[in-house]
């Protein structure tokens, strides 16, 4: 599975502050197929993410449901264009591991 996100910018100054509490949860999305590859979504927790990377620690994953985060009911009807639109933040889909395009 690849996990995606749409957030580039990361505010150093929160990701110390994640280091320094050991906070390397990152919430994603269920998982969903495009074009026979699965995917998810980071959904919150970027910093995290980032925290968890630039110590080389495995970040904790938490899937999100439609109680957690409005887009995924898109993904519960198997609209995976809105959902991908809805929770969209401020760059094109990439790749969290290769920081490459993820379609």
């Amino acid at each position: 599975m690849i996990t995606i996100s749409s957030q580039i910018d990361r505010i150093e100054k929160i990701v110390k502050e994640k280091i320094d509490n050991k906070d390397y949860t990152v919430y994603v999305s269920p998982p969903f197929e495009i074009d026979g590859i699965e995917y998810q979504v980071v959904l919150d927790g970027h910093h995290s993410l980032e925290a968890a990377q630039q110590q080389s620690i495995c970040p904790e994953y938490i899937v999100m449901d439609d109680s957690d985060h409005d887009a995924i009911e898109y993904l519960d009807n198997g609209d995976t264009d809105s959902f991908l639109e809805a929770a969209y933040i401020d760059c094109q889909y990439y790749d969290v591991e290769t920081l490459n395009p993820a379609f």
